[in-house]
């Protein structure tokens, strides 16, 4: 089985971190294709290769606006967000 994914997120660092670790998932028969990576807002084109594609779309430390979000569901995208959340405690 393929899983193919456009990963969209906030900042380069945190892009490159979930590109690299999504790529050395191993497990058996299945293959992980990172169709598209990049920073920013998920936009309509990203739907757009999401949908023909057949991939989902992995949001980190972003949010889709309401069009866009409902632009995914009229095009069957799946979009999983992720949050990273730091508390520091002096």
């Amino acid at each position: 089985k393929e899983i193919n994914i456009v990963l969209k997120a906030d900042v380069k660092g945190s892009e490159e971190a979930v590109k690299n670790s999504l790529v050395k998932i191993s497990v058996e028969g299945v293959k992980i294709n990172i169709i598209r990576s990049s920073i920013g807002a998920i936009s309509p084109s990203d739907i757009v290769l999401a949908a023909a594609s057949d991939a989902i779309i992995i949001g980190f430390n972003i949010r889709p606006d309401n069009k866009t979000a409902d632009y995914a569901k009229e095009r069957n995208v799946d979009i999983r967000l992720y949050m990273l959340r730091i508390f520091i405690y002096v």
